[in-house]
């Protein structure tokens, strides 16, 4: 059968654009003994994806140039000769930006294989198959057992969450909350920052490209800082450093902000009060975690059953739209998590 994949073309310098993708047809042979054929449903799109698309990547394998590229995604077996896996079974793999593709079924994950109970349970509760790159998703995970493991809310302290609108940041402030923490944040536009304080409830929230973010911080802490969960940039963890209480902890999820130059951290300051104040500076691979992943789902779900947990989801339809969605990562196009719908 003929399928179609997006392919890298070329390396971008700085921001990505959609020239640098292309989408070919190709064509999959027939199945050998041991294989199975997934019609891809929705591929995530994240931000890690851009430090992909360099030549030397410290973190997962560069991305190929003219071959199919990988990430998360959620499909069916349509076609089976793995003793495993029958047609209709639910897979997630890093197979993403492609509609179909054949696999030996090595690189499933676990926790949705038919021998594992987890994925007919979280279906019968209401999860649908995008709630595995959503909700339940890496992202979602990061935040979680960020917050949840790495570190440990303490109800009537304050935390501060850079990019609170993006996936990661927007759950970190509504567990904060939930948790019972006063909670402050940064977002590019005030219509994130609205939607941060009107429909998740954080406390004091600015935008850091019309306050200066050491001034907004100011505002927001008045009794200082006691966990923060930096997504955005080595900027706005600077900022927090002469505002933390003593022995307090900063965790970094992500710096997007660098993605597009190169990876590189050129400009941390005010690392004094790292000293002077015994903080703990800590970034964390979620994978660390999982054994806390059946908390993880329970917590998730409930919390969004009962109202508690909002998670706004960016959808794009169709495999040709995302070489734009990763590229809008950047840009502050998407508000929530960007899920490209591939089949029904």
């Amino acid at each position: 059968m003929k399928t179609r994949q997006i392919h890298l073309v070329s390396r971008p310098e700085g921001f990505a654009a959609p020239e640098n993708f292309e989408m070919r047809e190709v064509e999959l042979p027939p199945l050998d003994e041991g294989q199975a054929l997934v019609e891809n449903l929705y591929m995530s799109i994240d931000p890690y994806m851009r430090r992909s698309m360099e030549p030397v990547a410290t973190d997962l394998p560069p991305w190929p140039l003219d071959a199919a590229l990988n990430g998360p995604s959620i499909g069916r077996v349509i076609e089976s000769k793995n003793a495993k896996y029958s047609v209709g079974d639910l897979v997630e793999s890093m197979s993403g930006w492609q509609e179909h593709f054949i696999s030996d079924a090595d690189d499933f994950v676990a926790y949705l294989s038919p021998e594992n109970a987890i994925a007919k349970r979280l279906l019968a509760n209401g999860a649908t198959p995008k709630d595995f790159l959503g909700i339940l998703g890496v992202a979602a995970q990061t935040s979680y057992f960020g917050m949840m493991c790495a570190a440990k809310p303490v109800a009537g302290e304050t935390l501060v969450v850079s990019s609170g609108a993006g996936v990661v940041g927007s759950i970190a402030c509504q567990i904060g909350k939930i948790k019972g923490m006063r909670v402050v944040s940064s977002a590019g536009s005030d219509e994130k920052v609205a939607w941060l304080i009107n429909e998740l409830g954080v406390d004091y929230a600015f935008n850091y490209k019309k306050t200066d973010i050491s001034e907004g911080l100011k505002a927001g802490c008045p009794n200082g800082i006691d966990l923060v969960l930096e997504c955005a940039s080595p900027e706005h963890l600077s900022a927090c450093l002469p505002l933390m209480n003593e022995q307090k902890l900063l965790l970094i999820a992500g710096f997007i902000g660098i993605y597009s130059t190169g990876g590189v951290v050129k400009n941390i300051r005010n690392f004094e009060y790292v000293l002077d104040r015994f903080l703990t500076i800590k970034s964390y691979p979620f994978m660390t975690y999982l054994s806390a992943y059946d908390r993880f789902v329970s917590d998730m779900l409930r919390w969004r059953e009962e109202g508690r947990l909002h998670f706004k989801e960016a959808m794009y339809e169709g495999l040709e739209t995302a070489p734009a969605a990763l590229c809008n990562l950047f840009t502050g196009a998407t508000h929530g998590k960007a899920l490209v719908k591939l089949a029904k």
